[in-house]
């Protein structure tokens, strides 16, 4: 298998995601993919190779958009085409448990503790912590800073807001988005966007 890496969308996400690489693993080749950019274009010195992730050839893919449904879209499409994903773990060493789903993002400073499970396509985010024995269901993204505690079980497409809290054991509906700051500190059954301290429903989701 190649060790070249595509990353599908090369917005501030997908340059965050191409410099830890670099970083982390220097003689790994980096390409681009995106829509919205010229093929043979460069994006911080890496070449823009793809318009859609199911044209990806020779290299294993990631896709980097933050937008949760989005990034289930594009990698179901890519999976379909035969196109094989990986997953990147920055700082392997805070990194304590099976590895995650396909497609999946660890960043710098993340902590993922013992027992804790990674869905496909999930975004943790720099800084963030899971703690022991969470669920994070396939493609959610936890921003910078947000904390799980233990037991805390995420369904899919959920997005925890930058410095968000949530208590050991807490149990999140599929799509909820929970506001930056925001604590949590019971469950939540109804999909929604949740915000303040403790967290309450704020609006429902558009659509």
């Amino acid at each position: 298998m190649s060790d070249k890496i595509c990353l599908f969308g090369a917005g501030g996400h997908g340059r965050v995601v191409a410099r830890q690489i670099k970083a982390r693993l220097p003689q790994t080749d980096i390409c681009f993919g995106d829509a919205q950019k010229p093929v043979s274009s460069s994006v911080n010195g890496y070449r823009v190779e793809f318009e859609t992730p199911q044209a990806v050839r020779d290299a294993r893919l990631i896709v980097t958009i933050g937008d949760n449904a989005q990034r289930a879209r594009l990698q179901q499409a890519a999976i379909e085409a035969g196109v094989p994903m990986t997953v990147f773990i920055a700082d392997p060493d805070r990194y304590f448990t099976e590895p995650p789903g396909a497609g999946s993002m660890i960043l710098a400073g993340a902590i993922v503790n013992s027992d804790a499970q990674i869905g496909a396509g999930v975004i943790v985010n720099s800084g963030a912590i899971i703690e022991h024995n969470c669920a994070i269901g396939d493609f959610c993204h936890l921003a910078p800073g947000c904390v799980l505690a233990g037991d805390t079980v995420l369904g899919a497409r959920v997005f925890v807001g930058a410095g968000a809290r949530i208590v050991n054991q807490a149990r999140i509906a599929t799509r909820t988005v929970i506001g930056a700051g925001a604590t949590v500190i019971r469950d939540i059954t109804e999909p929604g966007i949740y915000a303040g301290t403790p967290a309450r429903r704020i609006a429902a989701l558009p659509g």
